[in-house]
């Protein structure tokens, strides 16, 4: 096996790098917080 072929198969299951997942989980990390305060705010 190969760099290259080691480097394909521990990639990540979604997207095509391991930044691109975890801009994601902070996106929608940072959504969700958002969403939580305004619903807070909505019902106080």
């Amino acid at each position: 096996m190969s760099k290259q072929e080691i480097n394909k198969e521990a990639g990540p299951p979604i997207f095509s790098t391991w930044k691109q997942l975890y801009t994601f989980v902070l996106v929608a990390h940072a959504f969700i917080i958002a969403l939580f305060y305004w619903f807070s705010v909505a019902n106080s």
